[in-house]
């Protein structure tokens, strides 16, 4: 059962940490340097770009602290709510505006530690204390130690944890899973439709540099842009909202429950099955993602701008806007310094190389079951970490024993 009472998190801890103040130079190998982009929403470290520190350098970035298995990382300034546990054989050192736990392992365990930070109930804490800035907000470091935490006995810590990882294992195996069907299906794009190494190639004469019966055609010609958007009387009287914080490479993290009443303006636009949105502000960070059996109550910001196959089938029209060429296109027509955007006109004249209807027809076969999966696949994702989530309240006051 949980302790009566409330503590304050040091209690439980041999010490809380941050990293240092500023980024040290590039170097082609070394320790980690652990920053934000590492640390994802749902609870993982990921490693897919990593700044690394100089062998020579790395002391000096970890006189604070030299993070080791069992801490808990987070960060708290600009970007925050990401929690992450280290791992065994982590060798680096803690980044700009990241921070850690090192829970006292006689009080405290390091699984049950990540979980109860990704908890409403922490989340409610956090946005009590958070300071909003001009730029960004940032949880005060000086305060933290002194948040108020409700932890039940070690071993209720140990058995919820169990419970809770069989969850993440599942979402883990998904995530894989997603990650290798993109993969697939983006690797079938660039061999057919980039690197010409389609059914059939060798037979086809290219004809300035094009293959035979292929032509290049502007996006509008293939596409059209913002087919349909609600009005202020139009829109539903509860929608879930989609902005573009809610958008990431790929995929559409959560949406908002509101009222109409509660919208804000820019909560306008429609997308239907096969649509692809993209948003209009800094496209280098490529907030895009492909719409797949949307619910009736979607709607999405202003902000995004979204495409309608019409001469093209939805996966072919997903590939081509989002490979590196194109999303270099739309930066290289970004207007305005401080906020650097594109229009819908941007993406109407961006140019498509189109190939035949028959490789358009073999290239959708093969790919639509593969994006479908990864869409039902990543529903699924979303339902067990909200099982999770629900989860441990109910496990940690007693109402769910383990």
């Amino acid at each position: 059962m949980i302790e009566g009472h409330l503590r304050p998190i040091k209690d439980y801890c041999l010490g809380i940490f941050d990293g240092p103040h500023a980024t040290p130079s590039e170097a082609d190998d070394g320790p980690i340097f652990l920053g934000i982009k590492n640390i994802t929403d749902d609870g993982r470290l990921n490693f897919s770009e990593i700044r690394h520190v100089s062998e020579q350098e790395y002391p000096r970035w970890t006189k604070r602290v030299i993070p080791q298995s069992g801490d808990v990382v987070f960060t708290y300034e600009a970007t925050l709510h990401r929690y992450a546990l280290i791992p065994e054989g982590f060798r680096g050192c803690l980044g700009r505006r990241v921070a850690l736990v090192r829970p006292d392992p006689s009080k405290l365990d390091s699984s049950f530690l990540l979980y109860y930070f990704l908890s409403f109930g922490w989340r409610r804490v956090i946005e009590g204390a958070v300071i909003t800035g001009a730029t960004v907000d940032r949880i005060p470091l000086e305060k933290f130690p002194d948040f108020p935490v409700r932890i039940p006995d070690l071993k209720t810590q140990k058995s919820i944890a169990e419970v809770l990882a069989a969850y993440d294992n599942l979402i883990a195996d998904n995530t894989r899973r997603i990650e290798l069907l993109e993969r697939s299906a983006r690797l079938l794009f660039e061999e057919w439709f980039v690197r010409l190494r389609y059914p059939g190639h060798e037979h086809d004469k290219i004809i300035g540099g094009v293959p035979k019966g292929w032509r290049r055609a502007q996006l509008d010609k293939i596409a059209e842009t913002n087919v349909a958007s609600y009005s202020s009387r139009t829109l539903p009287d509860e929608i879930s909202y989609i902005d573009i914080s809610s958008v990431k490479e790929g995929r559409i993290l959560e949406k908002t429950r509101m009222s109409r009443e509660e919208a804000p303006g820019r909560a306008r636009r429609r997308a239907r099955d096969g649509d692809v949105i993209w948003s209009n502000v800094r496209p280098n960070l490529r907030q895009f993602a492909l719409v797949l059996d949307p619910d009736e109550s979607d709607v999405f910001s202003t902000g995004f701008t979204v495409l309608t196959p019409r001469a093209v089938p939805f996966s072919f029209l997903y590939a081509a806007v989002t490979i590196d060429p194109f999303v270099g296109f739309l930066v290289n027509h970004t207007t305005g310094a401080s906020y650097p955007a594109v229009r819908p006109d941007d993406f109407e004249r961006a140019e498509i190389l189109v190939p035949t209807d028959i490789l358009l027809g073999e290239f959708h076969a093969s790919c639509e079951p593969l994006l479908r999966l990864c869409s039902n696949l990543s529903l699924q994702n979303k339902k067990l970490a909200s099982a999770r989530d629900l989860l441990l309240p109910r496990l940690m006051d007693g109402r769910i024993e383990v």
